[in-house]
C-alpha cells in the first residue's frame, strides 16, 4: 500500500476529528451588574451597593453605566470610584425624557484594565419613602448619550442602539414601619409567593383581614394570600419593619362594586384625581387609616383642597373607595 496515501489518509481524519474536539472559543462578553443585586433599608436610612461590569476583554480604557431609579422611594446622595483607579471619573444625577438616573463613567486613554470583575463606582442609596425601586441600567432609547456602554482602543464594544450589553437590573426596597395596632397596608410588588406568612415575613402580626364587597364583610387572610392591587388590615402586635423584595407593581385593573371597596395601590405617587380618573364621577369619596392615630383622614372629590386630608396616592397603603355606582380603577405608574 502507498504509505504516503496511508500517512495523507490519517492527517484527514485527524484532521476531521479536531474540529469535533477542539475547544470552542471563548466567548466576548460585558455584563453590568450591581452588588448586591438587591438593597433594603429603613426610611431615612442608606446603603451602599456597587456597580460592577464583568468583562472578557483586557483592554477597556472607558465606560459610563447610567442607572434609572424612582426619586420618590430612592436617592443616590453618593458615588464613590472602586477600582481600577481611572485616571479621568466622575458621577453626578441627571434627568432625561422623564427618567432620573446616575451617571457614573471613568476613562483612561493610557491604562488597560479587565478582564475579569471591575468596580465602576460604590453608590450610596438614601431610603426616601416606602416602596419599591428598580435600578435599572439605561440603554440609548432611555437616555440618549448617557447611555451604558464600554470602550477599547478600538471604540465602542457595546452600548450603541442595536447593539447593546448586557445589563443586569437590580431592585432596592425601602421598607415600611408598622407602629402596633392596625395598619392599612397594600403591596408594592410582585412575588411568586403570595401566602400572608412570605409577604408579611418579619412583621409582628396577629390578625390578617381583607374587605369583599360583594357580602360587604371582613374576610380573615392570616392564614391565606395577600395579592397586588388589594388593601389589608393588619394588626402589628410588636413595631415591626415590613420588607418587599419583589418587582414594583405598577399597573392595575380593578372592579369595584357600588358602596365602599378596600384598595391596594402601586409602587408611584400620583395625585388622586389622576389616580383615580378612571372613576371620575362615580365614586362619593377616598380614605385611608392614620396608623400613628389610628383614626381615618379622607379626600372627597368635590370639597374644596383645604377641606381634604390628603390629595395623593402612595406605595404600601391601603384605600377606602365609596362608589356610587359599579366601575373599573385602571391605572398605571
Amino acid at each position: 500500500m502507498n504509505k504516503t496515501k496511508i500517512v495523507y489518509g490519517i492527517g484527514m481524519v485527524l484532521a476531521v476529528l479536531a474540529v469535533f474536539i477542539a475547544p470552542a472559543a471563548a466567548q466576548d462578553y460585558n455584563i453590568f451588574h450591581l452588588v448586591p443585586e438587591v438593597s433594603s433599608c429603613d426610611p431615612g436610612e442608606d446603603v451602599t451597593v456597587w456597580v460592577m461590569v464583568n468583562t472578557s476583554y483586557n483592554d477597556i480604557n472607558a465606560f459610563q453605566a447610567s442607572i434609572i431609579f424612582d426619586p420618590s422611594v430612592v436617592n443616590v446622595t453618593d458615588v464613590v470610584k472602586g477600582t481600577p483607579a481611572w485616571y479621568m471619573w466622575g458621577w453626578s444625577v441627571k434627568n432625561y425624557d422623564g427618567n432620573t438616573y446616575v451617571m457614573i463613567s471613568g476613562a483612561d486613554v493610557l491604562g488597560a484594565f479587565g478582564p475579569g470583575e471591575l468596580e465602576l463606582g460604590k453608590m450610596t442609596l438614601h431610603c426616601e419613602a416606602a416602596g419599591i425601586s428598580s435600578l435599572h441600567f439605561a440603554s440609548q432609547s432611555e437616555v440618549g448619550y448617557d447611555r451604558t456602554q464600554i470602550s477599547h482602543p478600538d471604540g465602542v464594544i457595546c452600548g450603541q442602539a442595536g447593539n447593546e450589553c448586557t445589563m443586569e437590573d437590580g431592585i432596592f426596597a425601602c421598607n415600611k414601619s408598622l407602629p402596633v395596632g392596625w395598619n392599612l397596608v397594600s403591596r408594592p410588588d410582585i412575588t411568586a409567593d403570595n401566602s400572608t406568612a412570605s409577604v408579611l415575613a418579619g412583621v409582628y402580626y396577629d390578625a390578617v383581614y381583607r374587605y369583599d364587597a360583594s357580602s360587604h364583610t371582613f374576610v380573615d387572610v392570616s392564614d391565606g394570600t395577600m395579592e397586588p392591587g388589594v388593601g389589608y388590615f393588619v394588626h402589628v402586635a410588636s413595631p415591626s419593619t415590613w420588607t418587599y423584595t419583589g418587582t414594583p407593581y405598577t399597573q392595575m385593573n380593578v372592579s369595584l362594586e357600588p358602596g365602599l371597596n378596600m384598595i391596594g395601590w402601586l409602587d408611584c405617587k400620583k395625585p388622586i384625581s389622576e389616580a383615580l380618573s378612571s372613576i371620575e364621577g362615580k365614586y362619593w369619596y377616598a380614605a385611608r387609616w392614620n396608623a400613628t392615630t389610628q383614626e381615618y383622614e379622607t379626600y372627597n372629590p368635590v370639597a374644596p383642597p383645604q377641606f381634604n386630608d390628603f390629595d395623593t396616592l402612595e406605595p404600601t397603603t391601603g384605600y377606602w373607595i365609596s362608589m356610587k355606582e359599579s366601575g373599573w380603577l385602571n391605572v398605571s405608574c
